[in-house]
């Protein structure tokens, strides 16, 4: 992706973290969205994705058995790079994803870079 990010996967789960001075990507303090990732594109400016969160509600981070996506619930993230402390923006539903989207003249048409359709 663009300065420091990267897509994490573990046994077919994915997430998005962030590093800088070659620290772990794995490590939990690292992650910016959590696992369930399934879409994520960008331009130099911003990072956008698409997760669903998982039906275990209960803290966790490492527990393959309790990483089960609810799919009923989509969360979609805007994550902007332009300065190095990042700020990530996130929304519920894909109506404010894309209003939040134009406000920041990110194009509607950018396209995802990673997209897994099992997990959509």
């Amino acid at each position: 992706m663009e300065k420091n990010f990267y897509l994490a996967k573990w046994d077919d789960n994915s997430w998005i973290s962030y590093t800088k001075d070659d620290d772990s990507i794995f490590n939990t303090e690292n992650i910016v969205i959590g696992h369930n990732v399934f879409a994520v594109g960008n331009n130099k400016d911003f990072i956008v994705g698409k997760q669903h969160p998982c039906k275990n509600k209960e803290e966790h981070f490492i527990d393959f058995d309790s990483l089960i996506p609810n799919k009923e619930i989509t969360n979609f993230f805007i994550i902007d790079i332009r300065n190095d402390d990042f700020k990530v923006h996130s929304f519920n539903n894909e109506n404010d994803f894309d209003n939040c989207k134009n406000h920041f003249g990110i194009p509607k048409s950018v396209p995802y870079k990673f997209y897994d359709k099992y997990l959509e």
